[in-house]
């Protein structure tokens, strides 16, 4: 008979990368969660045959806060070691238990860069998906408000900084961008690259 019992410790934080740094930091402590414990009982027969005995221990760890690839190689491993220890046994032993402790730690990271990024390139690309992509009426391109800076920020069109003290224009939504780059935007499609305001058109 085989004994294996698997602890799952598991903490969780989420983490940001700012626009001036490329390093992420911690914006929350760590959480723990719930211990989790699994016993599994596995006999000589399940236990030769590899495959009853990896997916007997998958079914029993499938709840687990751990990515499936992980779970398998966690599963080998715990394997790998009772075929080792049955090969250290004196002949009389026919019980063989293992305890596994597992600590895992999911970081969540948000890349405030690489999100506006993503978004920006959907909007592309839905907007390549149109027969016609509509700009903006020029009248409503030139009202827009430009305004110093109090705080530096990202041009969402060509992804570079507007540095604190320098002039940005802003859409009535409130995204901020470099004159020339929402300007360009605007005379060939009529929503914010962002959030996706409608800027008026000259169609009705």
């Amino acid at each position: 008979m085989t004994e294996l019992s698997f602890s799952c410790n598991s903490r969780f934080s989420n983490w940001v990368i700012h626009e001036d740094s490329t390093e992420p930091h911690r914006l929350a402590p760590w959480v723990n969660k719930p211990l989790i414990e699994n016993l599994v009982l596995l006999n000589l027969d399940e236990f030769l045959c590899s495959e009853k005995a990896r997916e007997t221990l998958r079914q029993e760890l499938r709840n687990w806060p751990i990515w499936s690839v992980g779970r398998l190689q966690l599963i080998d491993f715990a394997l790998e070691k009772v075929r080792d220890m049955i090969k250290s046994m004196p002949s009389e032993h026919n019980v063989v238990n293992l305890h596994c402790l597992v600590n895992v730690f999911h970081k969540h990271v948000f890349d405030e860069t690489r999100a506006i990024s993503l978004l920006i390139q959907r909007s592309i690309e839905e907007e390549e998906e149109r027969i016609c992509m509509v700009p903006a009426v020029e009248s409503s391109i030139e009202s827009l408000e430009s305004e110093i800076l109090r705080d530096s920020g990202t041009c969402c069109v060509c992804l570079e900084d507007i540095p604190c003290g320098c002039e940005g224009l802003f859409m009535p939504c409130s995204h901020v961008f470099h004159g020339d780059c929402i300007n360009k935007w605007l005379r060939t499609s009529h929503y914010c690259p962002i959030c996706r305001f409608e800027m008026p058109t000259s169609q009705l």
